[in-house]
């Protein structure tokens, strides 16, 4: 026997093997191997370069949630929540084959670099799925055993990245679009008017992403509804917001057409308006909007919703420390005050990658102050926000069932920018909200703070508040039991309700901590070693502390950035789900720190 042979025959087998391996690969694979149902259509949209894989999950067993935890790991279509996939070598038709009967998302993403991850960071991987019925977002798809599917449509996606550098001149105002230490940072100065229209011409591209596929595709999915019921409701029920913000909505609008986006929208199938802007501001709403007024029925609509019960009003989280908890080299019994921002997760990762730092100065001489805010495109007001004298407000979601009939709701977004360009202090912040003339959208936890060297001696406090009235929570009227220190997470633990029903009948009083507070339980567990450590808090406890926050029993892998505050030093620091070492929970990734004075150079 001729040992050449063997070996030359031996090769041809190796190489035939791996042919056939391929040819496997590109036609899907199963856990069970064996054929029972496929699926078939047509991968379009975005794509410069890389192979294209879909894959088919079980719907059953696997959400949102999943994709964002399987996107995490190398060769995701290998992952334990793909039941089969297939692979292409460019955007075109695709066939699955070997599902067993069950429900499917079909989910899909081009491997820009061939790298064998979804790289999210600047939307370099478009990604994709299959939608069905009113839903924008991932559908499910149904099959029985021997079905064969077909025409199934995937359009990949890759939304506006921010350019590195952008100036635009608005009468005596205008604004700045650069990168400081990494991170988008929006500079804008003038009346709010030329502030608005600076913003859209700066950040046009971004605002509609941010409605399109955060707004809409993430939390409002129905397209057909948001216009039909959502707009008409804002449109009547903050008629005060249209009559005295409405130019500034209109001239974010008027900078994006100047910028020269296309203001058609395709998932809404006409322009955007003024009042897509404020429904963008009135964010949080939308949701007490979808879960309490349409899921729950207590708007009495009388609809067909296609909205669900699967929102949380359980979002975000605080802790705050001064005096002799951060009496230490670094703060020196100084504030330190964190928050981690939770839920806006959306699939294509547009509240990462657009999260803007945004230094807002009012004209000289107009009796405002300048506010830092840490924002998405398109908002008027803001979520986390310092002031130039160091007061703080942060929110937090708190369920309390919102005031539906009156005329004059005031997103809360709108309500912190108020605060900040006014006040001062804790004392002056809480003295504005009792006497402001606008109802507040429903239930919320603003932590707010300021500094605590100043002579002052002046504590953060939490105002609980909902849309009949409010309370202040102070230090030690619940655990941790210490005057300086505070936890901040999503029910009232002293305010019961100015309309008692709005809170109960959501349970959104705690008489005390309960089992279920998993996040407020963790924080204050760690509060708890740190004092039994005599150990104070700094930067590095603070961190600790939203990262416990942030991997609780109740949920994990959402926390999209934490801001950390320090109003006795002008300064802060924020971080974002890394999108380049897919660490999901912000907290866990690098922090990077301004001076105040820093973000307006």
């Amino acid at each position: 026997m001729d040992p050449g042979k063997n070996v030359s025959h031996g090769m041809e087998l190796l190489a035939l093997l791996s042919v056939l391996f391929l040819l496997f690969i590109s036609s899907g694979c199963t856990t069970t191997g064996q054929t029972q149902a496929s699926v078939a259509g047509t991968v379009t949209g975005d794509y410069t370069a890389g192979p294209v894989y879909v894959v088919a999950l079980d719907a059953d067993r696997y959400g949102p949630p999943d994709i964002r935890v399987m996107e995490t790991g190398e060769h995701p279509e290998q992952s334990e929540y793909v039941t089969a996939f297939t692979a292409l070598a460019a955007p075109g038709a695709f066939r699955i084959e070997g599902l067993p009967a069950g429900n499917y998302t079909l989910y899909a993403w081009a491997d820009t670099d061939d790298n064998g991850w979804i790289d999210h960071a600047a939307y370099r991987d478009p990604t994709g799925w299959h939608s069905s019925g009113e839903r924008l977002g991932p559908g499910t798809i149904s099959l029985a055993q021997g079905d064969s599917l077909r025409d199934v449509g995937i359009r990949l996606v890759a939304p506006s990245a921010y350019p590195a550098e952008l100036n635009i001149s608005v009468g005596e105002g205008g604004g700045r679009l650069t990168v400081m230490k990494g991170r988008p940072v929006l500079q804008l100065y003038g009346t709010p008017d030329e502030r608005a229209y600076a913003m859209g011409y700066l950040a046009g591209p971004q605002i509609k992403d941010w409605i399109e596929y955060v707004l809409l595709e993430t939390f409002y999915p129905s397209a057909e509804e948001y216009d039909d019921i959502f707009i008409p409701y804002l449109k009547a029920h903050m008629t005060g917001v249209l009559a005295g913000r409405g130019d500034e909505f209109d001239a974010v609008i008027d900078g994006m057409e100047a910028r020269g986006v296309d203001l058609y929208s395709d998932a809404l199938g006409r322009n955007l308006t003024r009042e897509d802007i404020l429904a963008e501001n009135a964010y949080s709403f939308l949701l007490y909007f979808r879960l309490y007024g349409l899921a729950m029925g207590d708007l009495n609509l009388g609809n067909n919703s296609v909205q669900d019960g699967g929102l949380s009003p359980h979002l975000c989280s605080s802790a705050i420390a001064w005096g002799n908890r951060t009496e230490n080299d670094e703060l020196g019994g100084g504030v330190i005050h964190g928050k981690n921002m939770d839920g806006e997760t959306d699939l294509r990762k547009v509240t990462v990658n657009s999260l803007l730092i945004v230094a807002s100065e009012p004209p000289a001489g107009s009796g405002q102050k300048r506010v830092v805010g840490f924002d998405w495109p398109g908002f008027i007001g803001t979520f986390n926000g310092m002031n130039e004298d160091g007061l703080v407000l942060v929110p937090h979601s708190s369920p309390s069932v919102p005031a539906w009939n009156e005329t004059d709701l005031l997103p809360y977004v709108l309500l912190y920018m108020d605060t900040l360009r006014g006040e001062s202090s804790v004392d002056g912040a809480w003295e504005y909200w009792q006497t402001m003339n606008r109802t507040r959208t429903g239930g919320h936890n603003a932590g707010v703070s300021m500094p605590y060297l100043n002579s002052s001696g002046s504590a953060a406090v939490c105002f609980e508040a909902d849309s009949y009235g409010g309370a202040e929570r102070k230090a030690g009227f619940i655990e941790p039991g210490d005057p300086f220190s505070l936890i901040i997470t999503n029910n009232f633990y002293q305010y019961q309700g100015a309309n008692p029903e709005a809170v109960s009948k959501v349970h959104g009083y705690h008489e005390t901590i309960e089992p279920g507070d998993y996040r407020y339980l963790a924080m204050l567990d760690l509060f708890n070693q740190y004092e039994e450590e005599d150990r104070t808090i700094g930067t590095p406890e603070m961190i600790a502390l939203m990262q416990v926050a942030s991997t609780s029993e109740e949920y994990q892998g959402i926390t999209e950035y934490t801001f950390i505050a320090y109003p006795d030093r002008g300064a802060f620091a924020v971080a974002t789900e890394d999108l380049v070492n897919h660490t999901l929970d912000a907290p866990f990734a690098p922090f990077t720190r301004y001076s105040f004075e820093e973000v307006f150079g």
